[in-house]
């Protein structure tokens, strides 16, 4: 089957998208905005962009023509700083429950029962729950698109990580210990599964 993408309908693209770009990690972002008010929202798009400088980059969809910004995105645009927390088995329930619509005012910190932890060089807290959280300023916004499946592209620069001592050696993850989470389509997430090795040559 050849496909076009400019002959298709926008849900048609996100499911082949989503359905094909797979497994995908999970960014748990937590921010805070000028009022004050804490957020959380897990971002599938979402992966590492280099290392030196260490950077990672997250995409905020549009889900509807003129959509209005996410409050990840606002809260990011007015202070510049964003906690990645790295999603895992333990967090699963919390991350989906965070990623309900809610009002700007909701604190999802409260709504989903996890615990702030202050931050080492950036105003908003991590996830205390989380055993990776990657303290991030903003490097660069870009916008995708105003139509439906557009994007805010962010790029955070890290400026501080906390991982948890049982998981690093030599600055080595246990990704059996991490027991990271990932998104496939639809309602279906992903735990790591078998694990193989393959020389490179």
């Amino acid at each position: 089957m050849h496909i076009n993408p400019e002959e298709l309908e926008a849900q048609q693209r996100y499911k082949l998208l989503i359905g094909t770009i797979i497994p995908r990690p999970i960014a748990f972002v937590s921010t805070i905005g000028k009022n004050g008010v804490r957020n959380l929202a897990p971002f599938s798009y979402f992966n590492a962009v280099c290392f030196n400088p260490m950077i990672v980059a997250f995409f905020p969809l549009r889900y509807k023509k003129g959509d209005e910004i996410k409050d990840t995105v606002r809260n990011i645009r007015e202070t510049g700083e964003f906690v990645v927390n790295v999603s895992t088995e333990d967090l699963a329930e919390a991350v989906n429950k965070a990623s309900g619509l809610y009002e700007y005012e909701k604190d999802e910190f409260e709504l989903t029962g996890l615990t702030p932890t202050p931050s080492k060089m950036i105003e908003p807290p991590g996830v205390l729950e989380s055993p990776v959280r990657m303290e991030c300023k903003l490097e660069k916004m870009i916008s995708f698109g105003d139509d439906a499946g557009g994007a805010d592209a962010v790029f955070g620069r890290i400026v501080h990580l906390f991982v948890d001592d049982n998981l690093i050696d030599n600055y080595r993850i246990d990704e059996r210990k991490l027991k990271p989470i990932a998104r496939l389509a639809g309602n279906k997430f992903s735990k790591l599964g078998e694990i193989f090795d393959i020389e490179r040559p």
